[in-house]
């Protein structure tokens, strides 16, 4: 997300501040006594100070209102949260905990929609997206597998960090073609990847916390937009084990979007290529 720094102008400073030395001469009595050109008049009351103000709020709120037009609650889950699904327990280092299990895809055309289901309630043509939620709830301190489809196309990331997978079981994930053909993956093409599954903590919540999962670019392209399930696509899939309880951010780092460095317009805009993970 990009920061605004709203600052008043000069044109709005206080004026008059400045000191003078000013010599008068005795003027009769009814005359009616008049600045002469160039003298100082009267100290000007506070009022550039106060339109200073007065600016930098209502910009600061026209920014704070921008960013909550961003935001959204998806249709399609209670409280726009999609809850991850029990699949009892399981054994990691020796010690049983629970094993949920989540499922979503990534869609290059964020107006469509799967079974019926809205992918983004603002959806345009040339942005892709997460969904059909960009905010999932996970137990803490469980395993939690992930599966994504990946159904849009890709290119070259700005950084080859984001290949790597990384905070996962084992440091791998598992690819499954359009054809069926699977294989275990420790990262990806740095010139081929679709998107990326990159979460972490927010601040104060687990600092130490980090996944990242490329995934590859499709270039089978959904044949119908309104059903993007008609389509072929990759399946990722991988396990990590949740952290403490507390709110994590995800994202997208493959650079999807227009402008500067592509991290612009999708990339900016809240609930298309990032969202939450609730640990509860």
């Amino acid at each position: 997300m990009r920061k605004i720094d709203a600052r008043g102008s000069s044109a709005f400073g206080v004026v008059g501040s400045g000191e003078y030395d000013v010599t008068q001469t005795a003027e009769p009595a009814d005359r009616v006594e008049t600045p002469s050109e160039g003298a100082p008049g009267p100290k000007a009351k506070p009022l550039g100070l106060i339109l200073t103000f007065v600016v930098a709020f209502v910009a600061i709120g026209g920014v704070a209102l921008f960013f909550m037009s961003q935001t959204y609650t998806s249709p399609n889950y209670p409280n726009g949260v999609q809850v991850a699904t029990s699949l009892g327990t399981t054994v990691v280092a020796g010690k049983a905990v629970p094993h949920v299990a989540l499922q979503f895809a990534t869609y290059p055309d964020s107006t469509g929609s799967v079974g019926g289901k809205q992918i983004h309630p603002s959806g345009n043509p040339s942005w892709p997206a997460y969904g059909l939620t960009n905010q999932w709830q996970v137990p803490a301190h469980s395993l939690v597998t992930l599966t994504i489809r990946q159904y849009d196309s890709g290119g070259a990331l700005n950084n080859p960090f984001f290949a790597k997978i990384q905070g996962t079981v084992g440091g791998t994930a598992t690819v499954t073609s359009p054809s069926g053909v699977t294989k275990t993956v420790t990262a990806w093409d740095p010139n081929n990847v679709g998107h990326t599954f990159t979460m972490r903590g927010t601040p104060g919540v687990d600092p130490n916390f980090f996944v990242n999962v490329p995934l590859p670019t499709n270039a089978n392209l959904p044949n119908n937009n309104n059903d993007p399930d008609a389509g072929q696509y990759y399946t990722v899939k991988f396990s990590f084990m949740s952290g403490s309880k507390g709110t994590y951010a995800w994202n997208c780092e493959f650079p999807c979007g227009q402008m500067v460095a592509s991290f612009g317009g999708v990339m900016g805009a809240y609930g298309f290529m990032s969202g939450f993970v609730h640990v509860v």
